[in-house]
């Protein structure tokens, strides 16, 4: 399509800024954002809302109705559809985690890091805003709240969203992902040296077979929670995150090339198969192992592509890619808020939940936004007056 990096510049870092990977981000962490706010205000929809009950909803909807009497029935089908898939972002953002911690070390050609000191700017750039957004949460009057404060909002502050089990999806659901980032932050190192070590194609091999095989022990056989498989135990979110590492392998040895075949329709066919396939395995056979797999790589492939063409529409793709750029602070800070907003929803159609939500959802976004900005800022000019004492 002739995109290529034409919406690239270098960075301060002296690596290359892709615009299209913060779209991506952008549509990631917005769809997620949809749906934890639909989870609040969806309750008479199916769950997930498929082909095998989306017949049975239309007739309930409008029962002996015409085909073009159930037309907004299925209009509205199709948007509780998209909504509830929402949480399938996740697997975008586990692949392009794993991106951004190979791209710049790849990009550089550092074959021995600092370790020391990549774990240092890694944990200052997570765990500040992570901690100002508990002490945000616990006094807001207004918010989502599940769940009393007691002895787990200290493990929580203190980064533990994995042990005991009732810490996963403890205070503010959404956090889980936090204690998954920190251990892909622990065990990053060994996989970075795997990767040089091994190649690409052997790398990727590898870990989709270590990450299909827990998950087919842990929820076939140990028959364990639920949460070990979503992400409490690392390994069974590898594959989404070895595949970000080799694309940002291959993006730092050839960028042009890559970023070319990434933003054609190839790419996004292939998306669409590999998606295809994760939807097919979810089934309660051995072919879980394979569903957040497959789906998070088809999702990517097909978001990429639609991110070249939103990078082409004038004022959404820089509003997408400047969501995007912030969205870590967005993930920390919305959840209790757009449920809260999804919950007083309930009595109205959808074709207002989704007017007053964007509306929501757009003015917790800016404030999230400005809010990761200045903490980000006051934290760089704390690192930099350490460094020159």
């Amino acid at each position: 399509m002739g995109l290529s990096l034409q919406n690239s510049a270098p960075s301060p870092s002296g690596t290359t800024h892709f615009e299209w990977v913060d779209i991506v981000r952008g549509m990631a962490i917005l769809w997620i954002v949809y749906f934890h706010c639909f989870i609040a205000y969806g309750g008479r929809y199916p769950w997930l809302l498929g082909f095998e009950n989306f017949g049975g909803f239309l007739e309930q909807c409008a029962p002996g109705g015409s085909l073009l009497q159930k037309l907004p029935c299925a209009v509205e089908a199709l948007f509780a559809a998209l909504f509830e898939r929402g949480s399938q972002g996740v697997g975008v953002f586990v692949l392009f985690s794993g991106f951004g911690l190979t791209y710049s070390l790849v990009k550089r050609k550092t074959v021995r890091p600092a370790w020391g000191e990549w774990y240092r700017r890694r944990l200052f750039r997570l765990f500040p805003i992570y901690w100002i957004a508990h002490l945000l949460i616990l006094v807001s009057p207004i918010q989502y709240r599940p769940d009393p404060v007691d002895y787990r909002f200290l493990l929580s502050f203190l980064g533990d969203r994995v042990y005991p089990g009732n810490l996963f999806f403890y205070f503010v659901p959404s956090w889980w992902f936090f204690g998954l980032l920190v251990e892909l932050y622990i065990v990053f190192p060994v996989l970075y040296r795997l990767l040089l070590r091994l190649g690409s194609a052997k790398y990727l091999a590898l870990c989709i077979v270590v990450a299909s095989a827990s998950r087919y022990f842990l929820y076939a056989i140990l028959q364990a929670d639920g949460n070990w498989v979503q992400g409490a135990f690392f390994a069974c979110r590898l594959w989404e995150f070895a595949a970000g590492m080799v694309l940002g392998k291959l993006l730092a040895e050839n960028a042009e090339a890559t970023a070319r075949w990434l933003l054609s329709s190839k790419s996004m066919l292939l998306g669409i198969l590999v998606y295809g396939l994760g939807v097919l395995s979810y089934q309660p056979n051995f072919l879980y192992s394979f569903t957040d797999g497959l789906s998070g790589m088809g999702l990517a492939g097909i978001m990429i592509y639609l991110a070249g063409l939103a990078g082409k529409i004038p004022g959404i793709g820089k509003a997408l890619a400047m969501t995007g750029a912030y969205s870590y602070g967005l993930y920390l800070f919305h959840q209790p808020f757009v449920m809260y907003a999804g919950d007083r929803l309930q009595t109205y159609n959808i074709g207002i939940f989704i007017l007053i939500a964007s509306a929501v959802i757009g003015v917790i976004t800016v404030v999230s936004m400005c809010s990761e900005y200045g903490i980000n800022h006051a934290l760089n000019r704390l690192g930099t007056k350490r460094e020159s004492n």
